[in-house]
């Protein structure tokens, strides 16, 4: 094959309002304030990429993914394709930019693939061509929790997490709620870092007392905490996840050696995909639990996240499912949804296509 360089690189605002708030105890989203990233290649392919920053969760906003594009935009035009490329100078202008980076190299990637003609769930290991993913419940009033719930049991999910704010008695009544609903459902708990240690044990502790046991609490305190993350893995009844802690192999490492969770929940935008794969491989060599999730991001990022988990295989946990809050879609994925149950496409690449029209929704 000739050697494939790149020709430009280009971005548009990815603005979607969703039909219902995703609240958690950080932020709420009611619109993804993203961009489509296309990297365009000199012999004529297009690798797609999706940045979806956090404020609350990672200091990031759509306003620092787009200053970190310019900048990053001149080095990258007449580089080769390739997957070192995001190396050197322009990994350390990308360096304190996790949804850019993201997306660049979510955008190499795709573009790799293209080429190869190959999907990219066999790019990391054609691990599986299947997962089944959980849903979530944001922080919502009670009624609307029902409501909420009743539609995704009869959409036939299995597995739901349910978002906390920290207010535990507030937060029992919605875990309640979603138990009674979905009866032997898996419950899986995200409090996206609202709780105190022993708070976060008072609530395993009444959830027990009705009957209730979680398969996992995720992020309960604060992400600094290791301590506090620790002294909670040593006395829970439930694996706790890792999210917010850990951003870089070297959070990773400082997270094992302190033994401070049960597993850890992987994200593109939190690390993009070379630091993603060295923390995996971080992980199973300790023998952790490993969960792929996402910002809230459209059929794109989160067929990116598909394709990682599925490919390199492992996963115990999949939290893929912010596109079912989105009031428009604007790209086909590279899956084939069945309720919860995602099969990978072999068209190359992501696999994803765009339907048309402007990505900002009126």
């Amino acid at each position: 094959m000739s050697e494939s360089r790149i020709a430009d690189l280009v971005w548009e605002p990815l603005r979607i309002p969703l039909h219902t708030p995703f609240a958690i105890s950080q932020e709420t989203t009611e619109w993804t304030d993203n961009w489509f990233v296309r990297l365009i290649v000199t012999d004529g392919w297009e690798g797609w990429g999706e940045a979806a920053p956090s404020r609350a969760l990672m200091n990031e906003t759509a306003d620092s993914v787009k200053e970190a594009l310019e900048k990053v935009a001149p080095l990258l035009i007449g580089q080769p394709v390739s997957w070192s490329l995001l190396h050197g100078q322009v990994g350390e202008v990308l360096t304190h930019h996790r949804a850019a980076r993201g997306a660049l190299e979510m955008a190499l990637l795709d573009a790799i693939g293209k080429k190869q003609g190959r999907p990219l769930w066999l790019f990391f290991g054609g691990a599986t061509d299947q997962l089944e993913t959980d849903v979530t419940i944001p922080i919502l009033p009670k009624d609307q929790v029902e409501e909420l719930t009743k539609r995704f049991v009869s959409m036939g999910f299995r597995r739901f997490k349910i978002k906390l704010s920290g207010e535990w008695e507030e937060d029992l009544e919605r875990i309640v709620t979603v138990h009674r609903l979905t009866g032997r459902s898996w419950l899986q708990l995200d409090a996206n870092q609202a709780y105190q240690p022993n708070d976060a044990l008072v609530l395993l502790a009444r959830l027990g007392e009705k009957g209730i046991t979680p398969v996992l609490f995720e992020q309960p305190v604060e992400r600094a905490d290791l301590k506090g993350l620790a002294w909670l893995t040593q006395r829970s009844v439930v694996p706790i996840i890792a999210d917010e802690s850990v951003t870089s192999e070297e959070d990773a490492v400082r997270l094992i050696a302190q033994k401070a969770a049960h597993g850890i929940n992987i994200k593109v935008m939190k690390t993009g995909f070379s630091e993603s794969l060295r923390i995996i491989q971080r992980a199973k060599e300790a023998g952790l639990l490993l969960m792929i999730g996402a910002m809230v991001e459209t059929e794109l990022g989160l067929t990116a996240a598909a394709q990682l988990a599925a490919g390199v295989g492992g996963f115990a946990f999949y939290d893929l499912d912010t596109h079912l809050f989105l009031e428009k879609s604007f790209f086909e994925p590279g899956f084939v949804a069945s309720g919860p149950v995602f099969r990978m496409t072999n068209r190359p690449g992501w696999g994803v296509l765009r339907k048309g029209g402007s990505l900002t929704a009126p």
